[in-house]
């Protein structure tokens, strides 16, 4: 295989992977209200969606290497994103607004 096509599902695989474990954490309401500064505000219904993207992460990892590797290449990807998602809440979790920049206003309308 082409060394920048490999690089690029492993790009791809992580990038993946994040974007899910994001979902996955602002699914709950704790971190929602972190990351919107709003202690009323209910997170979205996405956990499905985050839990469906970490797994479809599992696609790259397979065509880039295999099955035998990429069982285990998978969860070390999913263990980094995880890592990375809960640096992020410690340290900066307004970044995370860039996924649902009108969530609160959203929920904000909904309830009226």
């Amino acid at each position: 295989m082409n060394p920048i096509v490999a690089i690029a599902l492993l790009v791809l695989a992580y990038t993946i992977c994040l974007l899910g474990c994001a979902l996955l954490a602002l699914s709950q309401t704790r971190h929602w209200r972190t990351v919107r500064n709003n202690r009323r505000a209910d997170p979205p219904k996405v956990a499905k969606i985050g839990w469906l993207l970490v797994f479809t992460s599992l696609v790259p990892c397979v065509l880039r290497d295999g099955w035998s590797f990429a069982a285990l290449l998978w969860p070390l990807i999913f263990a980094v994103s995880a890592m990375t998602i809960a640096m992020m809440l410690t340290y900066r979790p307004a970044a995370l607004r860039v996924l649902f920049p009108f969530g609160a206003r959203a929920h904000r309308n909904a309830e009226s």
